[in-house]
């Protein structure tokens, strides 16, 4: 059975604040007499924009954070300072919130007490390995756990969270880590912070997807979006979807199409998930710039569905 077309092309806001995470086809491209219309929306770009000012600006470092208490050459793991920790969950708020996600996530102390354990280990490593040998230095049981079940980048604080959705490099065509953090399931972490890595515990004890948990999780995000939020990779992801047979097209302000590079399917990460990449999308916008995504012949549970939504890229500085 087909659905018709879900279409998302008429923007409303998806971010609510409160003020007071190789298969290639390429699309020709060409004209259409269609264009899309740029919607007006003065209310829904300011709400994406306080966002980006409330929760991502703040969550940056900025030097004047409290450094790593630990030391590598003994091996000693440290601790997480607070003011670390408060900025790395701002920053996951941001990319959740963005993505329309509004539930608070916790943090687990065992799992965070782990995730030190594993930053620890790639650090003195210089290395990222979900399963580290025993032959590692600084190596712990405590640490390997946390590693097995944590993301993990050689970047610190809340930049790490960057680092994650970026997904940028050959084996990240399926964007797992950003997957884990925009998770709707997700309900708690674990975090792993030293001067120069990050592990963050993602896995188990999953819970309910939130009520207002939007049909589907983009990133971008459909509605306004920061341009420097445009990675290179796209996706979009809905539980237990099957994405064997979809197809993606995108198009411009001109209505002109944008070629893709389809990137290989791997359902092993938080929910189903097709990725892309489009070509000569840019992160640095003089003006809020639409670009139309179309996904065709998705099957959700059996019904073949097609949607369609808007991504506004704005310069947050204007």
């Amino acid at each position: 059975m087909r659905i018709s077309k879900v279409s998302f092309s008429k923007f409303y806001p998806t971010v609510f604040i409160c003020l007071s995470l190789l298969v290639s086809c390429t699309k020709d491209a060409g004209n259409d007499s269609e264009q899309p219309i740029v919607p007006t929306d003065n209310a829904a770009r300011l709400a994406a924009k306080n966002l980006y000012e409330n929760l991502y600006i703040p969550s940056g470092s900025d030097g004047t954070e409290t450094p790593w208490t630990g030391d590598e050459p003994n091996c000693t793991p440290g601790i997480v300072p607070q003011d670390i920790k408060d900025k790395i969950h701002m920053r996951l708020q941001y990319y959740r919130m963005a993505a329309g996600l509004n539930n608070t996530i916790e943090e687990n102390d065992s799992k965070s007490d782990k995730a030190q354990q594993a930053a620890l280990m790639m650090k003195a490593n210089n290395e990222l390995e979900h399963n580290p040998p025993d032959s590692w230095k600084c190596f712990s049981q405590d640490g390997k756990d946390g590693a097995g079940s944590s993301l993990l980048t050689m970047s610190k604080n809340a930049e790490a969270m960057d680092a994650y959705m970026r997904d940028q490099g050959a084996n990240n065509g399926p964007v797992g880590h950003r997957r884990w953090l925009l998770w709707p399931r997700l309900q708690e972490i674990g975090i792993g912070n030293t001067n120069s890595s990050n592990a963050i515990w993602v896995l188990g004890n999953a819970g309910t997807a939130p009520s207002d948990a939007p049909e589907f999780i983009a990133w971008p995000p459909q509605g306004y979006v920061p341009d420097l939020m445009a990675f290179p990779r796209w996706s979009f992801s809905i539980k237990d979807a099957d994405f064997s047979n979809t197809t993606v097209s995108m198009k411009n302000n001109n209505g002109s199409n944008i070629p893709v590079s389809l990137e290989a399917l791997d359902n092993q990460f938080g929910d189903r998930t097709i990725v892309w990449v489009p070509e000569g999308i840019s992160s640095n916008v003089s003006e809020d710039t639409i670009y139309t995504v179309t996904l065709e012949d998705i099957d959700v549970q059996g019904e073949l569905k097609d949607y369609e939504y808007n991504v506004i890229l704005f310069d947050p500085e204007n």
